[in-house]
């Protein structure tokens, strides 16, 4: 899939607020460290509950707290003070009490009956 390379560019660099692909490593990490803000886990309890093995773990939690996500007191780990997570955080609640409401809904097909609410003015 084709990308805006200069986004692409300022996540990878870090300059952006939350490149974070919901497929990743990192944004497992994040949602797990999220759920939990006030603990800290050592790595092998996160890759535990992530199911991420040590040898992406620990250079994905690296890379994440050099982006300031994460923060690091050996050996635990804890989801940084940060307005991101605190975005992230929102976003995975909303996610979840979608799913728990709609969750056996069928939703194929919506887009063919789908309106566009700027035609309805």
């Amino acid at each position: 899939m084709p990308v805006d390379f200069e986004q692409y560019r300022q996540h990878r660099d870090g300059s952006a607020d939350l490149p974070v692909d919901p497929d990743s490593n990192a944004y497992a990490i994040l949602a797990f460290l999220t759920e939990h803000p006030d603990l800290g886990f050592k790595p092998s309890e996160i890759g535990d509950e992530v199911n991420i093995p040590p040898g992406s773990l620990n250079p994905t939690l690296a890379r994440l707290e050099d982006r300031g996500l994460v923060e690091h007191e050996p050996p635990y780990w804890s989801a940084a003070a940060d307005d991101r997570l605190a975005a992230v955080e929102g976003t995975l609640f909303s996610m979840e009490a979608f799913e728990a409401h709609y969750g056996e809904d069928d939703f194929s097909g919506w887009h063919e009956s789908d309106v566009d609410p700027r035609e309805q003015q």
